[in-house]
């Protein structure tokens, strides 16, 4: 017997491969191997190994071929040969080589770390690291293991108060809820997460609840490897849960590095009190969902919180919040049935009340700030801002509440700035993206509210609000009327209860010759019971088709029964009539500026023809005297009108009889891209501000302009009636709209 394999010299290199049996060597280990990493991949799922696990297994196992190969070359022939020094040699080179290769790989994905949390209970995995940038953190959904599948709320609810108390630590970045949530239902693994959001740690959990017993299971999870970073399950009755979410916290800060800053121990959320507690969440939830049963349902539970604890302030804020939902106002953003009164006194009350329960909770005066701002009390409503953000510097509600005022009040750039932060905490809430939408475009830049918009769209594709924002903005645009077609008819289906998008397209499927369809959409209107958008389209229709004196009738006639209609007053001006009744028109907008200050903005140019009109020649040129020099400041246009001048400078030239003037501002319009609203180039050609121009060729050449790029639009929309990627992906670039 000899120590190596016998040679025979006519053999070729594949029939020494074959009769050595390296070739079915290699074929077996082949096998084995990956059945041995179909088991080991399945116990890592299972037991939440680490991603490194299945990574470093499938290194050995590759390292192992070639020395089973080996193994084969001088053993497959005969199995009883003894190991010769070359073989060793060999093995031994395949070792180190295979050795340096396994360091290499682990140096390459080692990330600088920090000490992380290493008192593991039994529940836990083994401790995993965690990087010096992360010390941040998302709260995702907990899963709801009670048999009762209405117990989500408290799941959900638990895992958006850990959310508050943790905001708290000034040195932890924590996602906010909207873009932690959006992961709900999903199964994308933690790095994944971890990547698109951009934290170094998930706070995964889920909530059993049986009776009066409540069990809370929670892992803090590493983002770059999956493993551990602490894990605990909690058994204990239904009251502790305070004292569970603040233990929660606590560990959760350790593990990260970092201190729980704020108000810790039993009544960081508010309230011990779980009756209170439970009537909360279950109502904050149905509040969210904007709903009118919903709504009312959520606030009756939010009264009930407020009762079992009058000192729950964050109760209180919540029900103002939703009894600004409530009040029903005439093309406001509310969807309840409250009268605007009833809701304004509840509203004002629910937020004092929050904070005589917690003069330093900051969103107690967020919630009294947006009471003040309904009733116009700005300065009041800025002071209870500034505190507000002063007492809770990081709390994404106050906040995206004080930016929104920000927007409103005139400070767009401000807002904006006060935003950028906050999309780094909540960078996949699509909310928060139609919000700083509004601030950049009362700014001006509207092609980066599009961009806003466009990621909204792509963040939630099934909700309605960005594609009813983008289509009334894009139908400024000119150039950009078969865009905004699609974007509002997007809008209409996703949300057919709401007749904004469909009062809409009426009117621009009239405006591009589209009778059908305008049918189809005053058919649709009527079913939906759209009294004052018929009204508008009806008298719309009857001053297109040449009947000024028939339109005013409409309005007029329901003026009666609608005195105070902003709709109705702002359209009335725009309609030739006599001195008698512009005076009457003058007179009733007036009456509506001196309880409704809000709109003095977008009625200044009224004003100032209604005034020009009735002969009153230098109240026109005071007034004007006053508007010019803000609506030079403005942008030409925008879906926030108040923050722009659309074509109130021009028609304020014409009617103070500054003709060439008014001329310039039209063409200079039209070349920064306005489309002078829906129906723009038809509405020109009846509006009695431009009875003094509208012979010029100069007016002719602006109607015509926009009259080509709409019927250009019309047979693009012919041709392809439906939004489809392309088109959003086209919002907020060059190609949308057009610069004559």
């Amino acid at each position: 017997m000899t120590d190596t394999p016998t040679e025979r010299e006519d053999e070729g290199a594949w029939g020494k491969l074959r009769r050595r049996k390296v070739v079915q060597w290699g074929f077996a280990y082949a096998a084995g191997a990956w059945a041995l990493l179909q088991v080991i991949g399945f116990v890592a799922d299972a037991f939440h190994w680490p991603d490194t696990a299945k990574q470093v297994a499938a290194i050995v196992l590759a390292i192992g071929l070639p020395i089973a190969l080996t193994l084969a070359w001088y053993h497959g022939e005969r199995g009883h040969q003894r190991p010769v020094r070359s073989e060793l040699a060999i093995i031994a080179l395949l070792l180190l080589l295979g050795g340096a290769g396994l360091w290499l790989y682990q140096r390459s994905t080692e990330h600088p770390s920090t000490p992380a949390a290493t008192q593991a209970t039994p529940a836990a995995a083994a401790p995993s690291t965690v990087s010096k940038t992360s010390a941040s953190v998302a709260v995702l959904p907990f899963t709801n293991l009670s048999a009762d599948p209405a117990n989500e709320y408290l799941a959900d609810g638990i895992a958006e108060t850990m959310i508050t108390m943790l905001a708290q630590v000034p040195q932890l970045l924590v996602i906010g809820k909207n873009s932690s949530f959006s992961y709900k239902g999903t199964d994308v693994d933690s790095r994944t997460i971890g990547q698109q959001l951009g934290v170094g740690a998930l706070l995964e959990g889920s909530v059993q609840r049986a009776g009066d017993q409540l069990r809370v299971a929670v892992q803090l999870v590493s983002t770059s490897d999956g493993g551990h970073l602490w894990a605990e399950t909690y058994d204990r009755p239904t009251a502790d849960v305070f004292a569970v979410q603040d233990e929660i916290a606590k560990r959760v800060t350790e593990a990260l590095s970092v201190a729980l800053a704020g108000k810790t121990g039993t009544r960081s959320i508010g309230t011990t009190n779980v009756a209170a507690y439970d009537s909360y969440l279950r109502g904050k939830q149905l509040v969210a969902r904007r709903e009118v049963e919903a709504l009312e349902e959520g606030v009756a539970l939010l009264e009930n919180a407020v009762a079992a604890d009058p000192s729950f302030a964050r109760a209180w804020a919540e029900l103002s919040w939703a009894y600004h939902l409530s009040g029903h106002e005439e093309g406001g953003n509310s969807v309840g049935r409250m009268s605007p009164e009833q809701a304004g006194a509840l509203r004002l009350h629910a937020a004092r009340s929050a904070v005589e329960a917690a003069p330093k909770l900051g969103v107690a005066h967020a919630a009294v700030a947006l009471a003040l701002f309904a009733q116009e009390q700005l300065d009041a409503a800025s002071t209870e801002y500034k505190q507000a953000i002063a007492l809770s510097p990081n709390d994404p509600d106050v906040i995206r509440l004080y930016a929104a005022f920000l927007t409103d009040s005139g400070h767009p750039k401000e807002a904006v700035r006060l935003f950028e932060p906050l999309l780094v905490r909540e960078p996949r809430d699509p909310a928060l993206r139609t919000f700083v939408a509004r601030a950049l475009d009362g700014s001006g830049d509207v092609r980066g509210a599009l961009r806003q918009y466009k990621e909204a769209m792509r963040l939630q594709p099934d909700g309605a609000w960005p594609y009813l924002i983008a289509g009334m903005t894009t139908s400024k645009m000119v150039g950009a009327t078969d865009l905004s077609l699609r974007l509002l008819r997007r809008a209409a289906r996703l949300d057919g209860d709401n007749p904004t998008p469909t009062s809409v397209l009426a009117s621009m499927y009239r405006n591009i010759d589209e009778p059908a369809l305008a049918r189809q959409a005053v058919d649709e209107l009527r079913k939906l019971g759209a009294t004052r958008d018929l009204t508008l389209i009806e008298a719309e229709e009857a001053a297109w088709a040449g009947r000024p004196r028939d339109a005013r009738a409409i309005l007029e006639k329901a003026l009666v029964d609608a005195p105070t209609s902003f709709y109705l007053l702002w359209g009335l001006p725009l309609l030739p009539g006599t001195q008698d009744e512009y005076r009457a028109t003058l007179r009733r907008v007036t009456e509506f500026l001196g309880t409704n200050l809000a709109y003095v903005d977008v009625f200044a140019d009224r004003q100032v023809c209604l005034k020009a009109w009735i002969g009153d020649k230098n109240a026109a040129e005071q007034e004007f005297a006053h508007w010019e020099p803000i609506w030079r400041a403005r942008h030409a246009f925008g879906y926030l009108q108040y923050r722009t001048r659309t074509d109130q400078l021009a028609r304020s030239l014409a009617c103070v009889g500054r003709s060439d003037d008014a001329l310039t501002e039209l063409e200079t319009l039209v070349s920064e891209g306005y489309n002078l609203d829906v129906g723009g180039w038809r509405n020109m050609a009846i509006d009695p501000a431009y009875d003094a121009i509208r012979s010029d060729p100069r007016f002719k050449a602006v109607s015509d302009k926009l009259k080509a790029a709409d019927m250009a639009a019309r047979a693009r929309f012919r041709a392809r009636p439906d939004l489809n990627d392309a088109d959003i992906d086209s919002l907020g670039s060059e190609a949308v709209g057009a610069k004559m």
